[in-house]
C-alpha cells in the first residue's frame, strides 16, 4: 500500500485545505486549539486499517473529547493507537 504524503504537505493544503480547517475551526470557535492535522490524520489511518474504515471519524471524535478532557492530543491519539493494536492482538480477531 503506497503511503500519501503529510496532508499538511498536499498541493491543496494552503489553497483549499488550511482554509477550510480554519473556517470549522472558527464556526466551532476553537481556534485557540493547537492541532496537528498530520498527527490526527495519521491516528486516523492506523483505526482505518486496523479496525474499520468507519471508526476513523469517530475515534477521531473521540480524541478530540479526552483532549477536551485535559489530555494532550499526543496522549490521546497514542491511547486510540495502543488500543487498536490490542484490538488486532486480540484472540479471534482479523
Amino acid at each position: 500500500m503506497a503511503t500519501k504524503p503529510p496532508v499538511t504537505l498536499q498541493e491543496d493544503w494552503a489553497t483549499t485545505l488550511q482554509p477550510w480547517v480554519d473556517r470549522v475551526s472558527a464556526q466551532l470557535d476553537v481556534e485557540c486549539v493547537d492541532l496537528d492535522v498530520d498527527r490526527v490524520h495519521l491516528m486516523t489511518g492506523v483505526v482505518a486499517e486496523g479496525v474499520q474504515r468507519s471508526m476513523a471519524p469517530i475515534s477521531a471524535f473521540l480524541v478530540g473529547a479526552a483532549v477536551a478532557r485535559g489530555a494532550s492530543l499526543e496522549e490521546a491519539c497514542a491511547a486510540v493507537e495502543e488500543a487498536t493494536g490490542a484490538t488486532l492482538q486480540a484472540p479471534g480477531v482479523g
